[in-house]
Formats: C-alpha cells, sequence, structure tokens
C-alpha cells in the first residue's frame, strides 16, 4: 500500500558554508510544496519555538520547516532582540545560532540562564562551528544541545522533539502558576495615596469579603516603604533579605520567613522607610520570582507599585489580574492619569484589567462627577474614596488602617465596597 506522504529523503536540503554569510541555504522547490502539503493535513499549533539568526533566509526556512511540523515560530535576528522575546514571548524552546555579529549566541545564552524569567528555556545552539572546543564553549554557556551545519531537517526536528519531551519531563518548562488574584495599586503620581488605599482594602479584605483566605500585601521599593508603619509593625529588612539571594532559593518557606503578619491576618512584605538611593534596589528577576512564589500560595496579593512604569512596575504588570489606578480629582493629577493610561495602551496591557480609583483627600469644590470623569479618562471608575482628612491623620499617627480605627465611618464603607470589588475580580 502506497504511504500517504513523502520521504524525507526525496527533499534534499543543501547546507553550504559561505564566506560573508555563516551559511547559506539552498532548498528545492519540491520541498516547500512538501512544507505546504503536512501544513495542510490539519497539524495543530504545539510548543512555540524561538529561533535566533542574523541571517534572515536561515530563519525562513528553519521556520517554515518547524511551522510545518505544528510548531509556532518566533523569530530573532539579534542578541538583544532575542532575550527581549524570550522573556516577552516565553518560548518553550530556542533554536539559537552562534555566530552573530554584536552578541553572539554564547553571550545570549549565558544572560538567558542568569534570568530566572528565562532559565528554564530548553537552548538548541545551531552552529558552522564543528570543533570540540566550540561545543564545549557552548555547553559551557548552558546550552542543552549543540548542533552543527549542515543537519538534515529529519535530524533537527527529532533533537527538537526529543528535547521538548526531556523538558515537560523534567518539568524544566515549568514556571510557578500565580494562583492568586494579584492587583497593583498604581499612582497617576506620588502624593495620591496609593500606599493607604492599598493598606486599607488588604484589611477591608480579611475582614469580610476575604475572610479565612490568605492576604499578602507587597511592596517592592527597597527604600520609601511605609507599609509596616501604616500597619503599626516595626520596619524589617526582609525585602532586602530576599534580594541578596539567589532567585533558584528564594521557595515559600524562605519568602515567609522574611515576612510580617500584621493582627488582621494580612502578611506584608515591604521597603525601609529610608530616603531614595540608600539602599540597593531590587532587581525585576527577583521581583518575579517572590511575587510568582507567593502568588503560587497566597488567595489574593495586593501589590503597592507606588508610581510610574519602570522596570520593576512593568515586570509587574505582566503577573496582575487587574491593575487599579488611583486618581486625586484634580487638574495636574487628571492630566498625569490621562498620560499615564495613554502608555498603558501602548504596552497593550487590556482596557478590561484597569479601573480607576479616584481618592478625595480634601473636599474640593470641585464640579466633575463620576461620569464626566469616566469620560475624561476613559476608564470605569471602580471605587470612589470620599475625603476622610482627620481620620487619615489619625489613623497615620496610631498606625491603624482607617478601616479598623473607624470601621462604620463613610470613608471605611466605601474602602469595604472596593475589596468586595477586588474579590468579585
Amino acid at each position: 500500500m502506497a504511504r500517504s506522504f513523502l520521504p524525507y529523503s526525496v527533499f534534499l536540503w543543501v547546507l553550504r558554508v559561505s564566506v560573508m554569510r555563516h551559511w547559506v541555504v539552498t532548498i528545492p522547490l519540491a520541498f516547500r510544496a512538501f512544507l505546504c502539503y503536512i501544513s495542510l493535513r490539519g497539524a495543530k499549533m504545539g510548543a512555540k519555538i524561538l529561533i535566533v539568526d542574523d541571517d534572515l533566509e536561515s530563519l525562513k526556512l528553519i521556520g517554515l520547516m518547524l511551522q510545518g511540523r505544528g510548531y509556532q515560530i518566533i523569530a530573532a535576528q539579534s542578541g538583544l532582540q532575542a532575550l527581549s522575546k524570550a522573556v516577552d514571548e516565553s518560548p518553550d524552546l530556542m533554536i539559537l545560532d552562534v555566530m552573530m555579529p554584536g552578541m553572539d549566541g554564547l553571550e545570549v545564552c549565558r544572560r538567558l540562564r542568569a534570568d530566572p524569567r528565562t532559565a528554564p528555556i530548553p537552548v538548541i545552539m545551531f552552529s558552522a562551528r564543528t570543533q570540540v572546543d566550540d561545543k564545549v564553549a557552548g555547553f559551557e554557556a548552558g546550552a542543552d544541545e549543540y548542533l552543527t551545519k549542515p543537519i538534515h531537517p529529519a535530524e533537527l526536528v527529532t533533537r527538537v522533539e526529543v528535547l521538548l519531551a526531556r523538558a515537560v519531563r523534567m518539568g524544566k518548562a515549568a514556571k510557578p502558576s500565580v494562583r492568586a488574584k494579584t492587583v497593583g495599586f498604581l499612582g497617576c503620581k506620588g502624593g495620591v495615596g496609593t500606599s493607604t488605599l492599598a493598606v486599607n482594602v488588604a484589611v477591608a479584605l480579611t475582614q469580610g469579603a476575604a475572610a479565612g483566605r490568605q492576604v499578602m500585601l507587597l511592596d517592592f521599593r527597597s527604600a520609601l516603604g511605609t507599609l509596616a508603619l501604616q500597619l503599626g509593625l516595626s520596619p524589617q529588612k526582609g525585602l532586602l533579605t530576599l534580594s541578596e539571594r539567589p532567585t533558584g532559593t528564594l521557595d515559600t518557606d524562605t519568602v515567609l520567613a522574611n515576612m510580617d503578619r500584621h493582627s488582621s491576618g494580612v502578611m506584608v512584605l515591604g521597603g525601609m522607610p529610608e530616603p531614595l538611593g540608600t539602599l540597593p534596589s531590587m532587581d525585576p528577576p527577583h521581583v518575579e520570582a517572590i511575587a510568582r512564589t507567593l502568588g503560587a500560595s497566597a488567595d489574593y496579593l495586593l501589590v503597592d507599585m507606588g508610581s510610574g512604569l519602570g522596570e520593576i512596575n512593568t515586570t509587574l504588570l505582566r503577573l496582575l489580574t487587574y491593575l487599579l489606578v488611583v486618581v486625586e480629582p484634580q487638574r495636574i493629577a487628571l492630566h498625569m492619569a490621562q498620560t499615564l493610561l495613554a502608555t498603558l495602551d501602548e504596552m497593550e496591557v487590556g482596557r478590561h484589567r484597569i479601573g480607576i480609583v479616584l481618592v478625595h483627600k480634601a473636599p474640593s469644590a470641585t464640579t466633575l462627577t463620576k461620569e464626566m470623569m469616566e469620560g475624561l479618562l476613559q476608564r470605569e471608575i471602580v471605587g470612589v474614596i470620599p475625603p476622610a482628612p482627620e481620620l487619615a491623620f489619625q489613623a497615620a499617627e496610631q498606625g491603624t488602617p482607617m478601616v479598623m480605627m473607624q470601621a462604620q465611618s463613610l470613608v471605611a464603607r466605601q474602602l469595604h465596597q472596593l475589596a468586595e470589588f477586588v474579590a468579585s475580580l
């Protein structure tokens, strides 16, 4: 009986090393037709593979061949582009050329392994260099496999399949799953009450909508930390201690041992009340490692993000279930909020994941209604906190959240409503 497909041997794949380009690919038209044929046989999109090569023809050839086998293909033509896509796309495997201008494949691999976000990605190093020393250098840089050009497509596909299967068995491709509802509090600018809001919503959750659940309150800024002071706790150096440990050692027990527990049940991890610049800053890999570790065990993670969109907050945006943008209803704050929301649009943070909280810090003669502000900001206002300057002052002085100090006040009721919204996400 005739086979339903043609053997690879019918289709020659000729790879030649040239002087100007490390290798040149010649592919017969019949092979292209074969790839189209197997693609049309209904192959489902499988694992995601990032191919890195400065030679565009090589990218096209390898990509076409693997896509025909049902894999999702991402391409990069430089080392920096590869590192960026490895973080943003989270590929299941990378095929990495060694000889590239600027940052070569060896350095790319070293950086991948140094970053906990990309360290688990299996890497096939692909090179025209065939000496034993070259292969040793590749493995020392962190490659899982080292293949030399030219190579038959059947062998490349087999190596890819074997490495993907090995990664699944060993759990190399897995990241801690964030099961917690992770909500960020981001001020449109400094001084709008972002930390106070995060503290009170966290406590309100434990008092009502999330009673009996594990609520954690985080602030990844090493300095200017006020969470502990607002909760009447002594500031601890837990965040600094964690930042000095290798990311691979940040398991649940280690992180929890460096957190503090408030009487309400909220677990707290934050920076010190020190001037900005006096303590080393957290780096994104540590931030993500801690957030993922806690997110795998907690029910709610509330993150005080301060203001701005630096590296830490950009990292956190990828992990959030929802983002609350804190705005004060006055001209400068509204202008800053519009700018922030436009930037979040450019970063492709979905509008369905963003809500506005209006914080009235003092009585105002403003005539803007909630509907007018929603029209101005083009986002839903999910919470409105009324002014309570005297209560806020007393709460800060005594280190007691407003929802505990005057539980029946109007501001406490509004904060509980916002907590219920968070619980409903």
